[in-house]
């Protein structure tokens, strides 16, 4: 999940949190001394301290402390004295900075509120640390921790949880953190926004009490029945309720106090008033839902406003949006210009209603935009609004909406409202702020693709245009518009390669390339988010033999050795890592990376290619080892022939058609023909997730969706439908990869990635032999993505909120796809084209 954390450490790519330039304000105690006989440890943005030779239980009830920023600091040094005066272990985040991260509105709600974490050893210590706490902290405020259960009225709170590291697999497949039940299996440590204590779990008689009170006690009931949460966010959530009285819809818009708290100190509470109070000065306006009261349920604030029936624009655009789809005709487009360019009149129409009557909307973007089946506009989301005289800086924006230039007044209206026009044609408007000149190319874009009036263009390129003198580096490349020479593509990827050597950290220990978050979720070696996959794909593109990456190799083996709870999968784990090792030269390592699997607990492991068993078994196949390959082969194909075989989803990385293709290389690796079966057995499951829209594409079915990408949508089944074709001819599965390869033609991509954008499926259809001039729709959507680096050529991560490097989302899948489909060869282990 990329949170605010992520995005305040690096404007450049996203980041650990704890790489927070937080200097200014990091808390006394956070740079004091441990004391005599204390051992003191700091990672992750937490400050850590144990006495030396201090042994804990692996598991336990844990205590939270909360505080408001204005307390932070006196609960830390309470803590602290009362923690080392006692023999407790215990940490606490380092700064305000931290702290204001962790409450903030896009932070995990789980992780909301928690300042301190204290480890008593046992239930003795546990009753008398709360009791004595709470006296030493009475009074104090801060944000609910919703994961626990609140200790009376103070900033204490409980839950039941591990101590030490450990993992283990869910049901679905996943490596999550664990706890070990009773009998001695581990298994998941829910980690969610609502308390629960697992049923074998010890309950001192004193939490016990602390349950049968708080579920008491909560006061009066909310006066309105919830029938569905819209969305949540840390700072509340967004409700359609009933008023029982009425029986009219409502919707409920939750605020909790104390987070959320922006740059003018006002929390997720006073932001609710403000809101209140805009939406009635607004009142009679049909362009803002009508506002119908407040209320407190427990503690909690909610604003009750009209229920307004109708879609967001965004759900609108992706349904309407011909060039989400392959072949668009020319009617088509000019059926959505005309609904587009009314829609965004009656949204400038709206805006200048605000306007007259004072108020500047202050967050205009595409989610906060209903579309009534009438066709009329409603704004919805007031939370920064303000008033068109105030001297205010919206303390929040949606990325791609926002410049820095256009921050105070009606400009800020003027600016998002350009940007929501582009963005109805071409809603990569994210991209604008990596590259001044990407405004204009998007503009481009929208003129060729789309009818719409000279002067529309016209307005966009002067209101989106940047001050003057705003300067950045170009890329020493052009990408080739029409290039269809391989020559013509060799600077490209030359480019590529220059851009993730630029941006390499061998320093670091936590990565070496920057990439998605999930790298700082245990993955940073992997094949898909982490180190493994950009050697991987500069190893088959042969850049890898360059000087300038020979000590990234000792790096992965560095990283590999200390991890101490490595996944074990393809993509996210040890059998990336091998596999990759193989492929660089480094036997004996890679060997002992395969070692290290060998002896993992696979009981539980999920069948899929990404981090499962299919993935794993092609590793250790790769590497000669036959029989550990064939074991594993039957177990995935027992789950096939099961109900149990925790595959939910379709596609190459965790639908059956990564098992499918385990079974055609253990079919070409053995002989055995039953393999081929399984693998037909395996394709039809995830064929039959796959919809043929007008009777002509296929595609895998989501909803109402059509999802055409690598990792979960049908260019991954086609990929695998090929490989076992070159097996066993079959008219059926034949016709099916050919419509599946003529379906990969969708112009436009929210997306340049490998797994879910325009890399992928131009990967595909390489792969699938597709002709040059679909593969020429991808290259050019990778042109619209594409911009610059310390005048190289990147790519952002999917959101495209920040720049990545890595195979899944990043540069290196983009040089391994293009590489593939100009040089041909080179491709995803086990799937090269």
């Amino acid at each position: 999940m990329l949170t605010q954390g992520h995005l305040a450490a690096n404007p450049v790519f996203a980041d650990s949190p704890d790489r927070v330039e937080d200097a200014a304000d990091r808390f006394a105690r956070a740079d004091r001394p441990p004391p005599p006989g204390w051992c003191r440890d700091e990672r992750a943005g937490w400050v850590s301290l144990r006495r030396t030779g201090a042994r804990l239980p692996p598991q336990g009830w844990k205590i939270h402390a909360s505080a408001t920023a204005d307390e932070a600091a006196r609960v830390v040094d309470a803590v602290w004295e009362y923690c080392v005066e006692h023999g407790l272990s215990f940490k606490f985040l380092r700064s305000s900075t931290l702290l204001a991260l962790v409450n903030s509105k896009r932070a995990p709600r789980s992780a909301g509120g928690k300042l301190i974490t204290i480890y008593p050893r046992c239930e003795e210590l546990l009753e008398r640390a709360l009791r004595e706490l709470s006296a030493l902290l009475r009074g104090v405020k801060g944000p609910y921790i919703l994961s626990d259960l609140r200790w009376h009225e103070g900033p204490l709170y409980l839950r039941y949880g591990g101590f030490a590291p450990r993992f283990c697999f869910s049901r679905d497949g996943d490596y999550v953190p664990a706890v070990v039940r009773p009998d001695g299996e581990p298994v998941p440590d829910m980690r969610g926004a609502v308390f629960r204590v697992p049923p074998w779990a010890g309950v001192p008689p004193f939490i016990a009490d602390r349950i049968r009170a708080s579920r008491s006690g909560q006061g009066a009931r909310l006066p309105y029945r919830v029938e569905k949460a819209l969305r949540f966010s840390n700072s509340g959530g967004v409700y359609r309720a009933v008023d029982p009285g009425t029986g009219r819809t409502v919707v409920l818009r939750e605020a909790r106090p104390y987070t959320a708290v922006d740059d003018r100190g006002r929390d997720a509470v006073a932001r609710l008033a403000r809101e209140h109070a805009v939406l009635q000065r607004l009142s009679g306006l049909d362009c803002v839902p009508q506002v119908l009261g407040r209320t407190v349920h427990w503690e909690h604030h909610f604003l009750a406003q009209e229920f307004v029936e109708g879609e967001p624009l965004t759900e609108a655009v992706a349904r309407r949006h011909p060039l989400f789809r392959p072949d668009p005709d020319p009617a088509e487009r000019a059926a959505y210009a005309a609904w587009a360019c009314g829609i965004l009149d009656r949204i400038g129409a709206a805006v200048a209603a605000l306007h007259a009557r004072g108020i500047v909307f202050g967050d205009l973007q595409p989610g906060n935009v209903l579309i009534r089946p009438d066709g009329s506009v409603c704004l919805v989301d007031f939370e920064t609004a303000f008033g068109t005289g105030e001297d205010a800086v919206p303390a929040m924006g949606t990325p791609g909406f926002v410049a820095p230039w256009a921050r105070s007044g009606t400009a800020v209206d003027t600016y998002g409202l350009a940007c929501l026009r582009l963005a109805v044609f071409c809603p990569l408007t994210e991209l604008m702020r990596f590259d001044p000149r990407k405004p204009g190319q998007l503009i481009r874009f929208t003129e060729e693709r789309f009818p719409v009036p000279r002067a529309f263009a016209a307005r966009l390129r002067e209101e989106l245009a940047p001050p003057p003198g705003t300067a950045v580096e170009p890329p020493a490349v052009a990408w080739p518009p029409d290039g269809r020479e391989a020559a013509q593509w060799e600077p490209v990827l030359d480019s590529l390669c220059a851009a993730v050597l630029r941006s390499a950290t061998p320093e670091r220990e936590d990565r070496l390339f920057p990439g998605d978050v999930r790298q700082f979720d245990g993955q940073a070696t992997g094949l898909a988010y982490g180190a493994a996959g950009v050697l991987h794909a500069l190893h088959v593109t042969g850049y890898g033999t360059r000087p300038e990456f020979a000590g990234h190799a000792d790096w992965l083996v560095r990283a590999a050795e200390r991890a101490q709870w490595p996944r074990p999968g393809l993509y996210d784990g040890l059998a990336g890592v091998a596999h990759v090792l193989g492929e660089w030269g480094r036997v004996q390592e890679a060997r002992a990376v395969l070692e290290r699997l060998a002896a993992f607990d696979l009981r539980d492991c999920g069948t899929g290619l990404f981090g499962g068993l299919a993935g794993i078994a092609l590793a250790f196949l790769h590497a000669g080892d036959a029989e550990t390959a064939v074991r594993l082969g039957d177990r995935v194909a027992r789950a096939l022939d099961g109900d149990g075989d925790g595959i939910a989803a379709p596609g190459l990385m965790r639908g059956w058609s990564g098992p499918a293709l385990l079974f055609v290389r253990l079919c070409a690796a053995t002989g055995e023909e039953h393999w081929l079966r399984c693998a037909e057995t395996a394709l039809a499951r995830d064929v039959a997730r796959c919809g043929a829209p007008h009777g002509r594409y296929v595609q895998v079915r989501d909803g109402e969706r059509r999802v055409p990408d690598l990792a979960a949508g049908s260019a991954g089944i086609g990929v695998v439908l090929h490989e076992f074709l070159r097996h066993r001819p079959d008219p059926h599965f034949a016709r099916l990869r050919d419509r599946i390869r003529d379906g990969l033609r969708t112009e436009l991509l929210l997306s340049p990635g490998l797994f879910t954008g325009h890399a992928g499926l131009l990967y595909a259809l390489a792969h699938l032999g597709g002709p040059q001039e679909l593969r020429e729709v991808h290259l050019r959507g990778l042109g619209l993505h594409a911009v610059p680096y310390e005048g190289e050529l990147a790519f952002a991560m999917d959101g495209l909120l920040r720049l990545s490097m890595d195979l899944a989302t990043g540069a290196a899948g983009v040089l391994l796809a293009v590489h593939a489909a100009v040089r041909g060869g080179g491709g995803l282990p086990f799937l090269d084209s």
